[in-house]
Order: structure tokens, then sequence, then C-alpha cells
């Protein structure tokens, strides 16, 4: 298996450092640096893979060594995490990586300087929140007591309705309970992003990202929340970690068979430039021929083969075959 350039993330480093032998693979790999001009990625040597096709037990493997390679790095100085699975063929690829993204990775370096990433998770007892409901929702305490009052003589609908009660105020009791915590912790935090709650009883699952001198600001006025509410809501919390949530770096690169079809499609030369104006002017020449509605002999299918090569080539026209991007989760308004 051919040997690759594995990349865990990105640090502003004008020389040569290691870290140790940390990295992925079966004996550990060493991790070290390679720079330019005055950024660095982190990486190591590895064989190519494909995770998506990787047993599960493996992928999880790496991705802790991932993670764990980036958190050693956090420990020296600031890391932008290069999403898990990054790979490029050597180490000039690393260095054209570098510096196709020099002045992205060089403006994110310097906006997460001295930060750090805090994951809250808050979870509720429905049981406990359902047993006192009906005191704050008067709406739902008077359907219980007609509900009770009817005995017997209560209809399917009565009972359907009180369901759909007591769910819209416990949704509203949810978003009352988040906007508590949010506007709580989110005054020592500089911006907020929000994570998919994965049960019914996680009712918020939020990273912060803060200076690295407010972490324990944070963590006071956590417990005090965690006081104020600890006969409802339950917290958890992670890091100091980097920067996952706020700046992951994304390298994405073309894939080579999609676009020799592109170029096939409009008839280029392997060799030859793409420009965004010949792949503008080839594309409207296709389309005008082969558009379903004035020709007889294209079909709709030709037509998205034409469409489909021009956003192929109008990428590369404009981004090139190498593609740096940072990837931020949704933000919560503050």
């Amino acid at each position: 298996m051919n040997n690759g350039m594995y990349v865990y993330g990105i640090v502003t480093c004008e020389h040569a450092q290691e870290f140790g032998t940390i990295g992925i693979g079966s004996t550990p790999a060493l991790v070290y640096t390679i720079a330019w001009n005055g950024i660095a990625a982190v990486v190591s040597a590895s064989p190519f893979v494909v995770y998506d096709s990787l047993a599960k037990e493996k992928t999880i493997r790496d991705l802790v060594t991932h993670q764990f390679v980036i958190e050693k790095v956090m420990e020296r100085c600031t890391i932008l995490p290069v999403k898990f699975g990054t790979m490029v063929a050597d180490e000039a690829a690393v260095s054209e990586f570098l510096a196709k993204g020099f002045t992205l990775l060089s403006e994110a370096l310097q906006r997460m300087a001295g930060k750090i990433e805090v994951d809250v998770v808050a979870t509720w007892d429905v049981s406990k929140i359902l047993a006192t409901l009906p005191q704050r929702a008067p709406h739902v305490l008077e359907q219980q007591r007609e509900l009770a009052r009817k005995g017997k003589q209560a209809s399917i609908e009565d009972k359907i309705a009180l369901g759909k009660a007591i769910a819209e105020a416990l949704k509203a009791e949810k978003v009352s309970y988040v906007q508590r915590i949010l506007q709580a912790l989110q005054v020592r935090a500089i911006e907020t992003c929000l994570h998919d709650l994965a049960s019914d009883e996680m009712i918020l699952n939020a990273a912060f990202l803060l200076e690295k001198s407010e972490e324990e600001h944070f963590s006071e006025r956590l417990e005090v929340l965690d006081q104020e509410l600890e006969n409802v809501v339950n917290f958890r919390i992670v890091g100091p970690l980097p920067m996952y949530s706020f700046s992951t770096i994304l390298l994405k690169k073309v894939d080579t068979q999609r676009l020799a079809e592109a170029k096939k499609v409009f008839d280029l030369n392997d060799d030859g430039e793409i420009t965004h104006s010949t792949v503008r002017n080839t594309y409207h020449q296709l389309a005008q021929k082969y558009h379903p509605d004035k020709s007889n002999e294209a079909s709709e299918q030709d037509f998205h083969r034409i469409h489909a090569a021009y956003k192929t080539l109008k990428d590369v026209s404009e981004h090139g075959l190498v593609q740096v991007e940072v990837y931020q989760w949704e933000k919560v308004a503050r």
C-alpha cells in the first residue's frame, strides 16, 4: 500500500518541530511539522486509506488518535484542526496545500490565537418536569381537571388534546431553560455553536469559544447555573478543546475521474488551461446545441452531463484543483 501524508492540523510555525511517535498507524508514526512561510501542517507518514470503506473499529481507532494528536499539539500552540481522514500524496502536496490556503489559514490562526473551545451538554429529568408542569401551565392543569371531571365519559379526542397541550408546554419549557443557560454562559463566550441533540433528555449540546483567560470564569458561571437548576438539569462539560466547532479546516481536491469526464464532454485537451471564459463560452455553445427544447437529437441525459461538466470545470477555473475552506457549525445569535 502506498504511503501518503496524513494531515492533523495547521499551526503557526517558523521552524520544524516534532511531537513524538503518536500518529496514526499500526506502529505509531512520528508526528512533525512541514512549514511554509510562517505556517505549518502537523503531519505523519501513513498508508493511503479511504475511511468511508474501512471497518468501523479501524475508523474509530484512527479518529481517537487524530484527536489525541491535535490535543497534544494544542499543549504547545494554537492549532486549527483539519478534518479527520485528510491525506495528500507527499510533502510537496502538503506545501501546495499551505500555499493554496495561506491567506485563509493565516487569518484563521490569527483569529483563533489564545482561544479554546469548551463543549457543554445539558440534560433534564423529564419526569420531574412533567410532575410540576401543570403548576406553570394553567391550560394544562385546566384540561387535566376537566378530564378528571368527565371520568369514564372522557373521549379519545379529550385525551389527545391533553397530550398535545402537555407536549406544547414541555417544548416551551425546554426553550425557556435553553435560553436561560445560553444567556448565562454567553456572557463569557466569544461565539457559540449548537450541535444536534442525541436524545429527548438532552436539551442543549453547545460549543463555546473562549479566551483561555476566561476558562475559569466560565466554569464558575456554569457551577452557579448547575446549583440553581440542580433538581432539574444536569451538565457535562468537555474541554478545553481545539476549535473543532469554529475552525475545522477542509481540504478539497477535485476528483481526477470527474475532471477527465468533464474535459471530455467539453472537448478540452488534458494539458490545456481551464479558464473561466473558455468554460463559459463552450458551455453556452453546448447548451444551445443539446438543450432538449431546441434539438430533437438531444436528450435530457445529455444536457445533464453537460451541466455537470460545466459545474466541475467552473469550480476548477475559479478555485483550482486544490481548495481550502474553514468549516463552522451553526452559530447562535447573541
